[in-house]
């Protein structure tokens, strides 16, 4: 396995838990890579990346940050660099930030954090004030976590409404760690003209997010929807209020002062020379990775391409940037460009867009991507990529998932590999024999059933803790080398099981779906109803027969519409005592009798132990129904979905509760896929180094 002087940088951005990150830092036992910065919108992945990922300094590797709010190169590269400094304790670092100009960049934290609270001061003033009080009474709780007023408060930044201090949510260049005291900002003049349009920008903003809310709140429905309308509608109500409106003008300016100091900040050419001239002194990011959503990418096209780089210093003046999943596509773009990896690693949804049509012409989304690089890059920087479907269960992962994956390698360092189309042999994974589900669960214990335990527990098997290459191991070999690591592991949580339920889930054969059940096509049903529909007419025409046969027409016509394809599984669960207090199974009911294939139909499965497993997603967050274990009347655990997921034992969970533990996990890059990645990018730059070595050994004999 290929080693370095020192090990590359790598940031991971949307890094959720850390599964992509995991694969590279641990190749060679960390002396290839390191993870220099992650970001995520999300607390509970950012908590679990960082109880694994411990750092020397005041942050943590991974930050909660929307990366819809950087502006410019200049700023990824200032924010990358504090984060760096700071994460690491590099004073040295820190002390040329310092004097990239204006005060550098401590003082523009300085300013931004002294700019947040005096605004945080006034906001908590007005929420003391007996008209907001008295306005807010009007609010429910559930109007104010109801989902779409939860976006407005994402879209705008601002702190949650509620009566208590406020509290400001993620918002770059905030509060975040030590508050430096330096002079030095002040002296940055801030344009009038410049003021204005950032403050009209932030009105414009507040009010076509208040405007989504009006449309969501006249939404006709009933039941749920209806509910929902009518708690929007409660918010518009408070929204409208004078206080409200108090609010709104100080978050105006608030908002539109914030943006006006940092684009004049960071648009003084001197101080983009002084930031570039920093990063490129041995700082210099060598891969990103990570993808944004799959949705706004079919947008960029190279209609956008042109426009993309006044698109990337005020993103949100463009009218295809209203979707936020539009913003993050061209803020990845300008991640890219900012930090010129040598190589970019771009994992997605497997029905991502690879076909991108442009004004009437199809294009592969790797060039597009490739171009939209180029076109946003201040220095021109070109980018080889190419991308193919990744089947983790062909690569040692004990699963059934496929993803997208791009890979772009920087065009100087592509034309140092010529033998080679260096893209493509990054993605060139070595195919491997599946990995069953039965291996992935080997040596764990009982789950615990409290959602929130924190307990540890120790498996039964023995682990491997050497960090050598996996490219000469293959299928269940691998899986184990990979993930059995420690003797001690966390998390091993799953959902106590109704006993009605656990015992449906002893009745079921691995691998059966709960439509599996059902018996739609079986000649006796048919017979059944042929003989019901003919005993129902002959008790129209004969009022006797009823007496006769001790059984009343409605008993006839109850009993008739139970003989359709779902039978079979109401006996099975009439065979099964109901819980204390209930008449029968509470799931004989015909919102889950009647679904069959094409219409949920899956939505309970025992899972097959020999062979992968099913995708595993983060709707377990809200049911794990559909992964009922294969020897246990129970549904998986975090931890057994982690194994699934092809984390190793020791990487800890223990973090977040069962919801969030599920929702990471589901999210998560297999690490293993991971690591197999790693291996190819890390013998790519190997060689690209040597190519180089050797080319400037000859030149240098030239001379």
């Amino acid at each position: 396995m290929p080693t370095f002087d020192k090990p590359r940088n790598v940031v991971d951005l949307f890094c959720g838990c850390g599964g992509m990150s995991l694969g590279f830092e641990r190749l060679n036992g960390g002396g290839t890579f390191r993870i220099a910065m992650a970001l995520d919108i999300e607390e509970p992945m950012v908590k679990v990346f960082n109880d694994n990922h411990p750092s020397a300094g005041e942050l943590g590797i991974a930050r909660q940050a929307d990366i819809a709010d950087f502006m410019s190169e200049g700023e990824v590269q200032a924010y990358y660099l504090d984060h760096l400094a700071r994460s690491t304790k590099d004073l040295i670092l820190a002390e040329r930030l310092g004097a990239v100009g204006h005060g550098g960049i401590p003082a523009l934290r300085s300013k931004m954090h002294a700019h947040d609270k005096l605004f945080l001061s006034a906001l908590a003033q007005i929420r003391r004030d007996p008209a907001y009080i008295a306005a807010l009474k009007g609010v429910s709780g559930a109007a104010l976590n109801q989902t779409s007023v939860g976006g407005f408060h994402y879209a705008t930044k601002l702190p949650l409404t509620g009566s208590g201090h406020p509290k400001m949510g993620p918002l770059i260049w905030c509060m975040d760690g030590e508050t430096p005291s330096v002079a030095g900002i002040d002296k940055l003049i801030v344009d009038e003209k410049l003021l204005r349009a950032c403050k009209a920008r932030a009105r414009k903003l507040w009010d076509k997010e208040a405007e989504k809310l009006s449309q969501r709140g006249s939404g006709s429905g009933r039941g749920q929807l209806a509910s929902a309308a009518e708690r929007i509608q409660r918010f518009q109500i408070f929204l409208d209020s004078a206080p409200m409106q108090r609010v709104k003008k100080l978050w105006i300016e608030w908002r539109g002062e914030r943006e006006a100091l940092r684009v004049a900040f960071f648009d003084d050419i001197g101080v983009q020379k002084n930031l570039r001239k920093v990063y490129e002194s041995g700082y210099q990011v060598s891969v990103v990775l990570g993808g944004p959503p799959c949705q706004g990418f079919s947008r960029i096209g190279r209609g956008k391409i042109r426009s993309l780089r006044e698109q990337s210093v005020h993103v949100h003046e463009d009218e295809d940037s209203v979707d936020s999943r539009n913003q993050l596509m061209h803020q990845y773009v300008l991640f890219v460009a900012a930090l010129a990896p040598e190589v970019f690693l771009f994992e997605n949804v497997r029905h991502f867009q690879a076909v991108v049509k442009s004004e009437g012409i199809e294009f592969d989304a790797a060039d597009i991507l490739a171009e939209a690089i180029e076109a946003v890059s201040e220095r021109g920087i070109g980018y080889k990529a190419s991308s193919r479907i990744v089947v983790a269960s062909q690569h040692a992962v004990p699963q059934n998932r496929e993803r997208f994956v791009m890979a772009g390698v920087r065009l100087d360092t592509a034309e140092s590999l010529h033998d080679i189309d260096a893209a493509e042999w990054c993605l060139a994974l070595k195919r491997r024999t599946p990995v069953s589900l039965q291996v992935a669960l080997e040596g764990l214990p009982n789950p615990d059933f409290d959602s929130q335990s924190k307990r540890t527990v120790s498996r039964s098997i023995e682990h491997a803790n050497e960090e050598s290459s996996l490219a000469f191991v293959s299928g269940d070999a691998a899986f184990r080398k990979w993930t059995f690591k420690g003797q001690v592991i966390d998390a091993h949580i799953a959902r106590q099981p109704r006993r009605d339920d656990a015992a449906f889930f002893a009745m079921m054969g691995p691998g059966k779906r709960w439509m599996d059940y059902r018996a739609d096509e079986s000649p006796t049903l048919a017979k059944l109803n042929c003989i019901f529909a003919s005993l129902k007419d002959e008790m129209k025409n004969n009022h006797q027969l009823s007496k006769k046969l001790g059984v009343s027409a409605a008993e006839v016509e109850e009993l008739s519409s139970m003989m359709d394809g779902s039978l079979t599984i109401r006996l099975l669960l009439e065979c099964i005592a109901p819980q204390p207090g209930e008449l029968q199974h509470h799931l004989l009911s015909e919102n889950y009798l009647r679904k069959r294939e094409g219409a949920h139909g899956d939505w309970m499965s025992r899972m097959d132990p020999s062979v992968p497993s099913k995708t595993i997603v983060s709707h377990m967050a809200k049911d794990t129904y559909a992964y009922v274990h294969p020897f246990l009347p129970r549904t998986l655990s975090v931890r057994e979905a982690a194994r699934v997921q092809s984390f190793p034992d020791d990487y800890r969970f223990g973090a977040v509760g069962l919801v969030d533990g599920f929702k990471v996990v589901g999210n998560a890059v297999p690490p293993l896929l991971s690591q197999q990645f790693a291996e190819r990018v890390a013998v790519a730059l190997s060689r690209s180094d040597f190519s180089r070595k050797v080319a400037a050994q000859g030149k240098n004999r030239k001379n």
